[in-house]
């Protein structure tokens, strides 16, 4: 039994690693590009040495025991953590490990959660990606700069000078209401003026620019409403009860809603930020290499079902 860790043999470890990932010995074998026989003594070893039954092998396969999981899970952070050291001082593309987005709970969600689909299959070659809600930017910047999080999505631009940013694109801000209710008034500034404006409790700083466009085309609502809950405000203002503001997303089609700007439009930026430190990792190359592209459109193997299944290496016979 293994006392210290001077006593584990980190290369039986990592075979463990990547047969469990693969759950075949077979092809953990060829990933290490060793013989399958190879493979498989060095499991038996690390099973004696920890005392533990670490795999079920079975007729459907090569499963983790409970043992086995505990196991996987734990040296699964090692591991993707050894991949992000590599890129650092290699030049190949490692990847290999989960990246974790932090998007800030705004009204640019939407804006937001897009981009970081398009991140998956710019990235999912490489490992998975996870997205985590962030209460506000500072929170976001925080957690960001301690390694919590990969990289983030924001609405203003970081102050902090070990982070990086870049503008992921230029968004106008439309307002919104049901198209019967618009063809009720003869203008856009009645309408805007005496119809309940609704606002984001959460998204002070995009509300004071939103009133501020307002006063500078002669508009101030008569009555506001607040909403936690863009849903309810969305379901409100196709009913005709109340007008609000969304960012338009080039992607996606307002059903039931009625979009429309004053002749000067309102633009706000949205950021990607990470650390500077992770500049050489491929997640953040990556990223850098999707914000070059074009966000409004969507390449063909967005919509190509067969991407995944070829990235996850499901085997022919699972397939209909």
């Amino acid at each position: 039994m293994m006392k210290t860790l001077k006593d584990i043999n980190w290369n039986h470890l990592y075979c463990f690693y990547e047969v469990a990932k693969a759950q075949s010995l077979k092809k953990g074998a060829q990933t290490l590009n060793v013989a399958s026989s190879t493979v498989s003594a060095q499991l038996k070893t690390l099973e004696k040495n920890f005392d533990s039954k670490l795999f079920i092998r079975s007729s459907k396969g090569l499963g983790l025991s409970v043992e086995g999981a505990d196991l996987f899970e734990r040296v699964k952070l090692i591991f993707e953590e050894g991949s992000k050291l590599l890129e650092h001082f290699s030049d190949d593309e490692v990847g290999g490990y989960p990246v974790s987005i932090g998007i800030e709970d705004s009204v640019f969600h939407d804006l937001s959660e897009e981009f970081a689909s398009q991140y998956w299959d710019t990235y999912t070659e490489f490992g998975t990606v996870n997205t985590v809600k962030q209460s506000d930017h500072e929170s976001l910047i925080a957690n960001i700069s301690q390694g919590n999080i990969d990289w983030g999505i924001t609405v203003r631009k970081p102050t902090r000078k070990n982070l990086e940013y870049r503008e992921i694109g230029v968004f106008e801000i439309v307002f919104c209401c049901s198209q019967k209710l618009y063809d009720k008034f003869k203008n856009k500034q009645d309408l805007l003026s005496n119809i309940p404006f609704a606002e984001s409790i959460w998204d002070k700083a995009l509300n004071t620019r939103v009133y501020k466009h307002l006063r500078r085309n002669g508009i101030v609502p008569r009555e506001k409403i607040y909403s936690d809950h863009l849903g309810f405000v969305q379901k409100l203002c196709s009913r005709g009860r109340c007008v609000m503001y969304l960012p338009r997303n080039p992607l996606k089609k307002y059903p039931n809603l009625r979009t429309f700007q004053l002749d000067e439009p309102l633009k706000v930026s949205l950021y990607a930020v990470w650390r500077k430190a992770d500049n050489e990792l491929l997640s953040i190359k990556k990223l850098v290499e999707l914000i070059s592209s074009n966000i409004s459109i969507v390449p063909e193997r967005y919509k190509d079902i067969d991407f995944q299944i070829e990235v996850s290496e499901v085997a022919d016979d699972l397939l209909k």
